[in-house]
């Protein structure tokens, strides 16, 4: 009886209780409401798919513990967590290097055609990462151009160098990664004090001394958070490493995920625990950098007194380094999308030559824009793109305001549920969503739809970096003054908040943008053949030996990204955003 006068006496006082709860309350709820429903999901279906055995129609079946058991004591994990660890560590540091010198030399030096290196590293988000893997395998492969200008300089009888190899694939993933390097770099260059420099000239020393014992002495923890960073997205990768390393039978963790899932009838369960292992792997080491990033403080010299940067002259280095500058843009850019550019030109791909020339053709062009399912990918991935990042900034919005204007207690949920999504490496992504909604009673697998939440759910956490960033810099007395004037929460948003916030949410909605438009990790897992995407597209392609329509497909679409990259890249000259 008490127990019915209670639940009676709750629902009776629960209509007071709504009515007492804040708008900003309200906005907490929902918000933390529909990120749970994105974020939560996935994580639960991939452990449960790793422990519970499967029906022949995808349905759990026994809990059990033996795929942890075959990937433990039967040797499965070894050999991919080594390549796995030995591909994302020289990736690491190689992009570091590349990306680092580029920085250095655009931001502390007085070496001509600066803004190259902006330039190319702005363009480069145009370019899908898999057209930009076909791109290098050709330049690089057996047969291809480097490989037999370097047989003929040295009068070699084979090809020097395997691109089909760990060391082809750490090549291409530091070339691939290098403008994130650049771009985050050159902000910690140009913020050094340049008095400490000034002292290590005044005591004698060189341009190139005073940069090894002081320029990068102050910034070994920028450096390091950097070599971290691309080291957890490296380790989580899978373009490259199925391009390049399953033909050259060098298994990474994602790409023994991949053929676990391809397998008939496919094996979810070992997929599962290769996942598990994973997100621990990435969770541990986004911890470490998050811990990095917290102490890099006590290594800060910008100084409010005082501080007036300067860039240190060259002399005839200046030859030097600029055609450092525009080698760096050169293979980074233009060689890659020339070879695409021939290969599209050709009936039947063949290395550059005279005698090739007289081959050249546009037919490609003319099949690939003759043919419905090319077509079809392009228009899916420019409403998946522009769908998941209008959702993307939306969300992120309201979620950064919650964090950064309001001091209710429980925001912690809410910053936990937009960062959990990184600890998901995309191929994790992908299966984890397959396998939740091949069980729940939600009809939107094989569609369009499923597509767009992995997209949505993966992408949260670009988003908040630009929205809190954004909300940081605008002084709440704007929005007090507004409030003090009579207007509502939803019209002091709309009025003031979002127009000053105009600069910071265009640029994360071109970021996520371009990133759903090139995403291939989980798409692969998700995609049907009634909704294709262009990066599955262009990987089957390649699977089927099709390199012509591939190439003039890719150029095409390249054109496109480009267009939207370089767009975004004036607009953040302007503004002075930057895309990272």
């Amino acid at each position: 009886m008490k127990t019915t006068f209670s639940t009676v006496s709750l629902f009776l006082t629960m209509p007071r209780i709504i009515s007492r709860l804040s708008v900003e309350t309200w906005i907490l709820i929902v918000v933390s409401v529909f990120t749970a429903y994105l974020v939560v999901p996935p994580l639960f279906s991939v452990i449960q798919t790793s422990l519970f055995t499967t029906t022949l129609t995808g349905a759990l079946d026994e809990f059990t513990f033996k795929y942890y058991g075959e990937m433990l004591y039967r040797f499965q994990l070894a050999g991919p967590l080594l390549n796995t660890f030995y591909f994302a560590l020289g990736s690491a540091v190689l992009a570091t290097l590349f990306g680092g010198l580029i920085a250095w030399i655009v931001t502390r030096t007085d070496t001509p055609l600066q803004a190259l290196g902006y330039f190319t590293a702005f363009a480069s988000f145009g370019t899908p990462f898999i057209l930009y893997t076909i791109g290098w395998l050709l330049l690089l492969g057996k047969s291809g151009p480097v490989n037999v200008w370097l047989m003929g300089l040295f009068n070699l009888q084979g090809p020097l160098f395997n691109v089909y190899s760990l060391a082809g694939m750490v090549l291409i993933e530091s070339l691939l990664w290098s403008p994130l390097v650049f771009l985050m770099l050159a902000a910690s260059f140009r913020s050094m004090d340049p008095s400490l420099e000034e002292a290590s000239a005044a005591c004698g020393a060189g341009a190139w001394q005073t940069m090894h014992r002081v320029s990068l002495r102050l910034m070994l923890p920028a450096i390091f958070s950097v070599v971290l960073l691309v080291f957890i997205r490296a380790f989580e990768s899978f373009e490259i490493p199925a391009l390049v390393g399953l033909p050259g039978d060098v298994r990474v963790l994602t790409t023994s995920i991949y053929l676990d899932t391809q397998k008939m009838p496919a094996r979810y369960g070992t997929a599962g625990a290769f996942s598990v292992f994973l997100m621990l792997m990435v969770a541990g080491a986004l911890y470490f950098y998050s811990r990095v990033t917290r102490e890099a403080a006590r290594f800060h010299t910008i100084t409010g007194k005082g501080y007036r940067p300067h860039l240190i002259r060259l002399g005839r280095w200046r030859y030097v380094t600029t055609c450092l500058l525009a080698l760096y843009a050169f293979c980074l850019l233009v060689l890659p999308f020339l070879i695409i550019l021939w290969a599209s030109l050709l009936p039947f791909y063949s290395q550059p030559s005279l005698e090739a020339v007289s081959r050249l053709t546009p037919r490609n062009y003319q099949v690939i824009l003759n043919f419905p399912k090319i077509f079809n990918a392009i228009q899916n991935s420019v409403l998946l793109g522009i769908g998941s990042a209008t959702a993307v900034m939306m969300l992120t919005t309201l979620a950064s305001w919650i964090m950064v204007r309001t001091k209710l207690r429980a925001r912690w949920l809410l910053d936990l549920l937009t960062t959990l999504p990184l600890l998901f490496p995309g191929i994790v992504m992908g299966l984890a969503i397959l396998r939740f909604y091949l069980i729940v009673p939600i009809p939107i697998y094989s569609t369009l739809w499923i597509l767009l939440v992995a997209y949505v759910t993966r992408y949260i956490p670009y988003g908040v970096r630009y929205t809190h960033a954004g909300l940081l810099q605008l002084h709440r007395e704007l929005e007090e003054a507004a409030y003090a004037s009579g207007a509502s929460w939803l019209n002091c948003f709309r009025r003031i908040t979002l127009p000053l916030l105009t600069p910071s949410f265009i640029g994360g909605w071109v970021f996520v943008f371009l990133l759903s438009a090139k995403e291939l990790s989980m798409s692969i897992l998700l995609v049907s053949p009634r909704t294709p995407v262009v990066s599955v597209a262009i990987f089957d392609l390649w699977e089927n030996a099709q390199v012509g329509e591939l190439a003039a497909f890719g150029a095409v679409w390249t054109v496109i990204l480009s267009t939207v990259a370089i767009t975004y890249y004036l607009f953040a000259r302007r503004y002075g955003i930057q895309l990272q």
